[in-house]
């Protein structure tokens, strides 16, 4: 059975606060990339984008997971505050520019423990509307993992579909990576969402209880 072919687009919070959860997500981002390259099912590009206050840096851009790099505590240095929604638009502006193969699905990766306090150029409703058309015109996947923060209200603020979040403890940060990479290996192969929507099992192992709100 030929692999289908995904392009996943990480974004990762490197805000100060993430400091008490560095090494826990540095693992997470690595085993993510393991599971990629002994995945059976998907031939994935991964592009990594961290980003705080500061500056939002991408690390590398849809290199195969064979050949993905590793975090580290010296590429993964928290500082600094959150421009969440500055950050999603520009993960949005780098995706419009990949050249996707064929049959190629998109599934973009936001990974945050905080809220929005420090954008500039986007607001929620911009980026409401831009991930909206992505989602509905051009078929992403968008999964929003807020950690130790209400994902629920937040995922839904941004325009992100019921399915595709979870409310994370800090400490399941690499349960919740593996799921996401399961979730984006379902959509790859059907492209439907509802395939691609956290399973219950998948939340309780995230810690999350956010379902009960939706």
């Amino acid at each position: 059975m030929s692999k289908s072919p995904l392009f996943s687009y990480i974004l990762l919070d490197r805000s100060g606060s993430m400091e008490d959860c560095r090494d826990t997500t540095i693992d997470a981002f690595n085993e993510y990339v393991m599971g990629l390259r002994r995945s059976a099912e998907v031939d994935a590009r991964v592009t990594l984008t961290i980003f705080d206050s500061q500056s939002i840096d991408t690390l590398q851009q849809a290199e195969p997971a064979k050949s993905s790099i590793e975090l580290s505590r010296q590429s993964y240095v928290p500082r600094a505050t959150t421009p969440l929604l500055d950050a999603i638009g520009h993960a949005v502006a780098d995706i419009d520019k990949v050249e996707l193969r064929d049959g190629e699905k998109v599934g973009l990766v936001i990974l945050t423990d905080g809220l929005e306090n420090a954008s500039k150029e986007h607001t929620k409703e911009t980026i409401r509307k831009l991930l909206t058309d992505r989602q509905d015109n051009k078929g992403w996947l968008v999964t929003f993992l807020g950690a130790d923060i209400d994902a629920f209200a937040e995922a839904g603020a941004i325009g992100i579909k019921g399915g595709n979040y979870l409310a994370l403890k800090k400490g399941k940060l690499r349960e919740s990576m593996g799921h996401t990479f399961a979730s984006q290996a379902r959509y790859a192969r059907s492209g439907d969402f509802d395939d691609a929507a956290f399973l219950d099992t998948e939340r309780e192992d995230a810690n999350d209880d956010s379902a009960k709100k939706a």
